[in-house]
C-alpha cells in the first residue's frame, strides 16, 4: 500500500448542477486522465485530453462547473490577444455566437457588440458554453460535480488514486485510478495532499532578485517602491473579493439587502472619503463594467494616484491568509464573511444616512440581476481567490523571466515554451488600508512588461510523479501575478491535457513528456507559444512561426512574414533554430547579401541532417512564411 495523505495530516505537516454526474460503485474506479477541480483549466484540460481519445473524469468539490468565470470574473484579462489562443481562443468565439444567436434579427447587435468580440460575458452564458465543450467530446469526459477530496494515495513516488465523497452524502467514499491526474484547483489542494512541496505568500526580494518582491508599497501603474518598503518575506495573501453582477433595469433588479451580520465600522475609511468629499460616484469606490444583457460586472477598485481613493474598495486584506491551506469549513467561514464585507459595502453607499443623497441614488440604481445565481440569492457561488499555494516545480517563474535580452529585443527565447504571459505583474493589497500610507495598499501593484514565455516544467511538480498543475503552477509570488489570469489557466490546462496524453502513449512520466510534441499538437491548435503581435489565429502559417518561434526564428515581437531573406539573414536564423534543435550547423560560406532561394534553404536543411524537398520556385528569393514552412516541415516531431 502506497503512502495516504489526508487534509488533516498534510495541514498539520507542511509549510452545474444541470450536467449529469457519473453514478459510482464502491470499488474502485479508472480513468485515463483525471482532473480534479472544474475551473476554466481543469475544463481545458479535460477538453484536450480527450480531444486526443483519453477517457477523462472531470471532478468538481462545487455544484457547478467554470470556477470564478461562471461566478463573475467575465472580463477577460489580457491586453495583447495575439497572446493567448488555442480553446481560450475557441471560448471565445463561441461566445460571439451566443450572442450573435441573441442578437437575430436586430440590426443594432447591441449584445454582440458588448461582449467585445467574445471577449466579456455574462457569467451564465460562460457556464452554458463550457458545459458545451465538456458535452461536445462524446462521452469522453464525465463530470463528478459535489466531491470533496479526502485522500490522495502515492506508491513510491507516483500518485494512484484518489478518494473522494459526495459532500452531502458520508459513507459514499470512491476511489479513483488514473494513469494522470490533473489538480485544477485554485489552491494546489491535491498536489499538497499528494505530498507535492508547494508556497505560500510572497518571497523577499532578495531571495530570486526580484526588485517588487515582499512588503512593498507603491502608486497604482509606477515602478518605484515607496518608502515603508522593505522587501521582507512573509506568509500574507493577497486580498479576495466578488465579482457581482448587477442591473440598472428594473424589470429585473432584484433590492441589495443588509447583510445579518453588517458591520457599519468595516467601513470606516469608505466613510472618511465620503466626509471628505473626494468620493461623489458609486464607481469612485467600486469599478462598474458594461455587460450583455443590461448586466454589469462590479469588481473592487485600485487607489487612484490622483485622488487617493478609494482608501477601500472590495478587497478584504487580511481576513483571508488562512485560505490557501484551510479546511472546506473554514473556507467557507470566510466566504460568508467576504459576502456579509462585500454586500454591506454596497448596502452602506446604497442607503446609510451619512452617505449623500446623490451617492446614495446613484448607488441604488444597482440590484442584484434577477436571472443571475437564482439558486443563491443572485450572488456569485465562489469568492475570486486570486492566489492560493504554488507547487514548487522542475522549473519555476520569476519576475527577472520579464527581463529583455538586448541582443534578441525580447524576453529569452525557450524551446520548451508552453504559453506566453503578457498581463502585467499585477497583484493586489496584502494588508488593510494603512492612513500612514496614503494613496497606496501595502502590497498592490501593477508593472507592465514584455510578453514572456512559460516553460513546461513549471506545471511539473517537484518528488511527485503522474501529477500536472495548471494553475497552482510553480512560480515565484511577483510572477505568479502576470500568470494568474483565467485565459492563462485554460492554456495551460490545455498544454497539461495533451502532455497528459502524450505521456501515456509513450509509457512515460509526465515529467519527461515529449515537450516538441506537445508544442506541436498546441500551435496546430492555434495554441500560442510564443509571442508575435502580428500573427492572427487564423494565418495559413500560423503553426509554423509559432514552433520555429520558441527556437528563435526571429528578434523582437513581430513575424513580419512577408520579408524577404537574404542568405545572410536566413543563416542566421536557421543556425539559432538548429542550436535550440541541439544540432551543430555551420552557415555556408557565400554573399550574404545575396538573395536566399528556396533549393539553397533546402541544401542547407539537408547539410543539418534532415530532408527537405525545394519549395515551388526555388531559385527565387523567398520570404520568411516560405523559409518557416520549409524549416517547421523539416524539423516538425512525428506525433
Amino acid at each position: 500500500m502506497g503512502s495516504v495523505f489526508t487534509r488533516r495530516s498534510l495541514l498539520k505537516g507542511s509549510a452545474a448542477a444541470a450536467a449529469p454526474s457519473m453514478s459510482w460503485a464502491a470499488d474502485a474506479q479508472r480513468a485515463d486522465v483525471v482532473v480534479y477541480g472544474a475551473t476554466p483549466g481543469g475544463i481545458a484540460a479535460a477538453v484536450a485530453a480527450a480531444r486526443q481519445g483519453r477517457r477523462v473524469l472531470l471532478c468538481e468539490y462545487e455544484d457547478h462547473i467554470g470556477g470564478i468565470v461562471s461566478n463573475g470574473l467575465t472580463n477577460a484579462d489580457i491586453g495583447k490577444r495575439q497572446a493567448v489562443g488555442g480553446l481560450f481562443y475557441e471560448y471565445t468565439r463561441r461566445v460571439v455566437r451566443h450572442y450573435q444567436e441573441q442578437d437575430k434579427g436586430n440590426p443594432a447587435q447591441p449584445n454582440v457588440k458588448l461582449c467585445r468580440d467574445g471577449y466579456w460575458y455574462e457569467a451564465s452564458a460562460a457556464e452554458k458554453i463550457f458545459h458545451e465543450m465538456v458535452a461536445g467530446e462524446g462521452g469522453r469526459i464525465q463530470l463528478l460535480l459535489n466531491h470533496e477530496l479526502k485522500r490522495a494515495v502515492v506508491q513510491g513516488t507516483r500518485l494512484t488514486s484518489i478518494v473522494l465523497e459526495h459532500r452531502t452524502r458520508p459513507g459514499s467514499a470512491v476511489e479513483v485510478q488514473a494513469q494522470v491526474f490533473i489538480d485544477a484547483t485554485y489552491e494546489g489542494d491535491l498536489a499538497a495532499m499528494a505530498g507535492a512541496p508547494f508556497r505560500t505568500g510572497r518571497e523577499s526580494r532578495a531571495e530570486y532578485g526580484e526588485p517588487h518582491a515582499g512588503r512593498i508599497y507603491m502608486k497604482f501603474r509606477e515602478s518605484t517602491p515607496l518608502p515603508g518598503s522593505t522587501g521582507e518575506a512573509d506568509n500574507a495573501t493577497q486580498a479576495f473579493c466578488f465579482r457581482f453582477h448587477v442591473t440598472n433595469d428594473p424589470a429585473k433588479r432584484v433590492t441589495i439587502q443588509k447583510p445579518a451580520e453588517y458591520n457599519r465600522a468595516d467601513y470606516h475609511f469608505v466613510l472618511e472619503d465620503i466626509r471628505s468629499g473626494k468620493v461623489k460616484t458609486f464607481r469612485q469606490v467600486i469599478q462598474v463594467y458594461p455587460m450583455p444583457n443590461g448586466r454589469f460586472e462590479l469588481n473592487s477598485d485600485h487607489v487612484n494616484p490622483q485622488t487617493g481613493v478609494p482608501s477601500e474598495s472590495l478587497d478584504l486584506a487580511e481576513d483571508n491568509w488562512a485560505w490557501p491551506t484551510a479546511t472546506p469549513a473554514r473556507r467557507r467561514e470566510i466566504y460568508e464573511r467576504y459576502l456579509t464585507h462585500n454586500v454591506g459595502m454596497i448596502w452602506l453607499l446604497q442607503n446609510d444616512e451619512e452617505v449623500p443623497a446623490a451617492l446614495r441614488e446613484d448607488a441604488k440604481q444597482y440590484g442584484w440581476h434577477r436571472d443571475e445565481w437564482p439558486t443563491n440569492g443572485h450572488m456569485p457561488r465562489q469568492v475570486y481567490v486570486r492566489q492560493g499555494r504554488r507547487i514548487v516545480g522542475d522549473a519555476l517563474l520569476t519576475q527577472k523571466d520579464a527581463e529583455v535580452d538586448p541582443a534578441l529585443g525580447r524576453t529569452q527565447v525557450r524551446n520548451d515554451s508552453i504559453a506566453v504571459i503578457e498581463w502585467a505583474f499585477d497583484p493586489h493589497g496584502h494588508h488593510k488600508y494603512d492612513p500612514a500610507h496614503p494613496g497606496v495598499r501595502e502590497g498592490y501593484f501593477y508593472v507592465d512588461h514584455e510578453p514572456f514565455q512559460v516553460p513546461y516544467g513549471v506545471v511539473v511538480p517537484k518528488k511527485i510523479d503522474g501529477l500536472l498543475v495548471p494553475v497552482a503552477c510553480s512560480c515565484s509570488h511577483v510572477a505568479y501575478n502576470a500568470v494568474r489570469m483565467e485565459p492563462v489557466f485554460m492554456v495551460l490546462g490545455e498544454a497539461c491535457g495533451i502532455a497528459a496524453h502524450l505521456a501515456i502513449a509513450r509509457k512515460t512520466e509526465v515529467r519527461k513528456a515529449p515537450v516538441a510534441q506537445l508544442q506541436a499538437l498546441l500551435v496546430e491548435r492555434s495554441g500560442v507559444v510564443t509571442f508575435y503581435e502580428d500573427l492572427p489565429f487564423n494565418d495559413t502559417d500560423f503553426a509554423a512561426l509559432q514552433y520555429l518561434g520558441a527556437r528563435g526564428l526571429n528578434k523582437g515581437y513581430r513575424a513580419d512574414k512577408a520579408k524577404l531573406l537574404t542568405r545572410g539573414d536566413g543563416a542566421e536564423r536557421l543556425a539559432r533554430i538548429l542550436k535550440f534543435e541541439g544540432k551543430q550547423w555551420a552557415p555556408p560560406g557565400g554573399a550574404e547579401a545575396d538573395a536566399l532561394g528556396a533549393a539553397e534553404l533546402s541544401r542547407w536543411l539537408g547539410q543539418a541532417g534532415y530532408r527537405a524537398a525545394p519549395l515551388p520556385g526555388d531559385t527565387v528569393q523567398i520570404d520568411l512564411a516560405h523559409f518557416a514552412r520549409a524549416v517547421y516541415a523539416a524539423i516538425r516531431p512525428r506525433v
